[in-house]
């Protein structure tokens, strides 16, 4: 069989060619970042596996250092600002899925680190002060029984917050900031903070008010369907956990009665500073109002993620129209410098209705780093 000359060419140019060697340089990247980013070399023996990437390890907030706060004494590093989850969504009123948010609010902080944390704004670096922050992981409660579970949560809290503080020249008792989880666990919250700093007032990041009545509010139902994440505050009130000089901010949600409603949150103790205030008076007003209100009392901020319009947090069970911006929410809180913050939560983050950029777990990973800042600009004696 006679073989035409251009199979002949091609067959010697394959049996005469040698095989390419791709070569990698001694140094793949930049050193940048400092530890955070690795530069791999070509001796196995000299890859840094330890540092450098975002997506290695166990997923903490902002890659902390995990601590098991619930073991006994003497196993646990002392710690001065604590992160810890509350995976409870059974007390809603609309769509469930915080349960998820802790994990949510983590994933969205995984770009976060201490030695790159730097903001441009106020040139400081909460996680490169004096406070020692830690993760705690999530508290363990039962998805089967509300009044157990926020019992659970309570005790977490209270052996969280109960040890000795880190750094005793800043202040004797540690701080908490909580992922949430629906609204409910803020009493919870509430609770333990009262066991260890007294009545505290509430600055109340939400669309919807919370104070509403349990009678109005799940009560007629049930006692234990009247313990819910609408009626926390008033709850909160009735035991004597709030001061009265606590204020709500962003507030547009419609109410159940036209002016039992709002009797009954004065009662509770709550001025309001509604959404669309901000068109009128800026974010220096908000601000303002937020400071006057409080005072130099003990405060404690709650933010729940439908504060913002559902165009930057979607991911949420009761989302309102007509909210604010995360811009402006990171300016108000900002603002918020000097106030005697001494616990946080952000809540109401339910991860399954987030959008593929993540729109809403970004936010509130921001929104946690402000918290943290509040907390290290002003220590708070105990």
């Amino acid at each position: 069989m006679l073989i035409p000359v251009t199979a002949i060419l091609i067959i010697q140019c394959l049996v005469g060619a040698k095989a390419r060697e791709v070569v990698f340089p001694p140094v793949a990247g930049a050193d940048s970042f400092a530890e955070q980013v690795q530069s791999p070399l070509s001796d196995l023996d000299e890859v840094d596996i330890v540092s450098g990437s975002q997506f290695s390890g166990l997923m903490t907030y902002a890659r902390l250092p995990y601590t098991n706060c619930f073991a006994d004494e003497g196993e646990v590093e002392k710690y001065d600002i604590a992160i810890l989850g509350a995976p409870f969504d059974t007390a809603v009123t609309a769509r469930p899925g915080a349960r998820f948010g802790p994990g949510g609010i983590r994933q969205g902080s995984r770009r976060m680190a201490g030695p790159i944390a730097w903001s441009v704004y106020s040139g400081r670096n909460p996680f490169k002060e004096w406070a020692k922050i830690i993760d705690c992981g999530d508290a363990p409660l039962t998805f089967l029984d509300n009044t157990v579970a926020l019992k659970q949560l309570e005790k977490a809290h209270k052996v969280t917050s109960g040890r000795a503080a880190n750094t005793t020249t800043k202040s004797s008792i540690p701080r908490i900031i909580a992922l949430g989880g629906d609204h409910t666990t803020t009493l919870a919250a509430l609770r333990s903070t009262f066991h260890r700093w007294g009545p505290v007032s509430v600055i109340h990041f939400d669309s919807h008010i919370d104070t509403w009545d349990p009678a109005v509010l799940g009560g007629g139902i049930s006692h234990y369907a009247g313990v819910n994440h609408g009626t926390f505050l008033h709850i909160a009130h009735e035991e004597g956990l709030l001061r009265n000089t606590s204020i709500h901010a962003g507030i547009r949600a419609p109410l159940l009665r036209r002016k039992g409603d709002l009797r009954n949150d004065i009662r509770c103790g709550f001025e309001i500073v509604k959404a669309r205030d901000i068109d009128r008076i800026g974010v220096n007003g908000i601000i303002n109002k937020l400071k006057d209100r409080v005072g130099d009392s003990n405060v404690y901020i709650s933010v729940d993620i439908d504060v913002l319009d559902p165009a930057f947090a979607p991911a949420t069970g009761t989302a309102e129209v007509g909210g604010w911006t995360t811009r402006e929410l990171f300016s108000i809180l900002d603002g918020l410098e000097g106030l005697r913050v001494i616990g946080a939560d952000v809540v109401e983050v339910a991860p399954v209705y987030d959008n593929p950029g993540e729109t809403t777990v970004l936010a509130a990973a921001e929104i946690v780093r402000s918290l943290l800042t509040l907390m290290v600009q002003k220590p708070v004696k105990g």
